[in-house]
C-alpha cells in the first residue's frame, strides 16, 4: 500500500527532527488508545505532559536560566568617531563584523502515559518514549534519569522504549547487547532486576507485557508495538514527508544495512 511502512519494524526515517515530534507524540496517543479497553476495570491509563529544555547542539550547559517577560536593559552611550556623527556610528558595524548565531535552548513538550489503579489514584506503571533531549549531554537527560531512578526505587513498574539510534542509551547496570533500538519492561517488585528487548532495524518490533500490580498480571495486556507503529505510519502518511532519496538521520549504518535500507526504499522515491 502507498502509505504502508516500508521497514518490517522502526522505520529509521521517522528518527528525522521534521518527523519525530509528531511520530513521538502520535506513538504515545496510540498506545493509550490500544492498552485502554484492555485494561481490568480497576485501572486507567492517562496521557501526562511534561516539559522539558532541549539544549542547542547537545551541548551540556550548567546554566539554570529565568526569562522575565520584560527586560529592562541600561543602554551604553554611543561614542561618535572622529568627524562623524552618532547615527552613523549606530548604524554602521565594523568592517570585519560577519553573522553568527547564539545558542538558544528551548522548551520541548514531551508526552508520557501514567496507569494508575481507579478510584485510589495509585501510580501502577509509568510508559516513557524517550526523546532526542534523554539521549543527549546536559539537563534533560539529567533530569529524565533522576525520574527514572526515582519510579523504579518507589517499586513502580516502567516501560521505556528507545525508538532512537542517535545519542547514548539509558545506562544500566548490565552491559547490554548492541542493537538499534530497546524496550525495557522493569517491573517494580523485581527492580532493579528488568527485561531488555533489543532489536535492530532489520527486525520486527518485539511484543511485551504491559506490567500490573501482581494481582492484576493475569489480566495484563499484550503490547504489540510494531502493529501501532505500521498504524500510526499509515495513518500520519509519513511516506509523504519522508526523504527516502538521502540516507536516514544518523548515526549511519555499515555497508551492508545501508544497502537493504535503501532497497526497503527504493520505490518511493520520486
Amino acid at each position: 500500500m502507498k502509505y504502508d511502512n516500508p521497514f518490517p519494524g522502526m522505520n529509521p526515517y521517522l528518527e528525522s527532527p521534521d518527523l519525530w515530534p509528531d511520530f513521538h507524540n502520535g506513538l504515545i496517543g496510540q498506545l493509550r488508545d490500544v492498552l485502554g479497553p484492555q485494561l481490568p476495570d480497576n485501572y486507567r491509563i492517562a496521557l501526562q505532559r511534561r516539559v522539558e529544555v532541549e539544549e542547542p547542539f547537545g551541548a551540556t550547559s550548567e546554566l539554570n536560566l529565568v526569562i522575565p517577560d520584560a527586560l529592562v536593559t541600561r543602554e551604553s552611550p554611543v561614542v561618535a568617531p572622529a568627524g562623524g556623527d552618532t547615527a552613523a556610528a549606530i548604524a554602521a558595524p565594523p568592517a570585519e563584523a560577519v553573522s553568527v548565531r547564539v545558542r538558544m535552548p528551548r522548551e520541548v513538550s514531551v508526552l508520557w502515559l501514567r496507569v494508575e489503579t481507579v478510584p485510589e489514584r495509585e501510580l501502577v506503571t509509568v510508559v516513557e518514549v524517550l526523546s532526542p533531549t534523554n539521549k543527549r549531554p546536559g539537563e534533560g537527560r539529567r533530569r529524565y534519569i533522576r525520574k527514572r531512578e526515582a519510579i523504579v526505587a518507589g517499586l513502580v513498574n516502567l516501560v521505556e522504549i528507545d525508538l532512537l539510534r542517535g545519542g547514548e542509551p539509558m545506562p544500566l547496570e548490565t552491559p547490554p547487547p548492541a542493537s538499534d533500538y530497546r524496550i525495557l519492561e522493569c517491573r517494580g517488585v523485581e527492580s532493579p532486576g528488568a527485561l531488555l528487548y533489543p532489536f535492530m532495524v532489520r527486525q520486527r518490533i518485539p511484543k511485551f507485557t504491559l506490567p500490573l500490580r501482581s494481582e492484576d498480571e493475569a489480566h495484563a495486556p499484550e503490547v504489540d508495538l510494531g502493529a501501532i507503529v505500521d498504524r500510526l505510519h499509515h495513518t500520519a502518511r509519513y511516506n509523504q514527508e519522508a526523504r527516502y532519496g538521502e540516507p536516514p538521520p544518523g548515526p549511519a549504518f555499515e555497508g551492508e544495512v545501508q544497502e537493504w535500507v535503501g532497497e526497503r526504499v527504493a520505490g518511493l522515491v520520486e
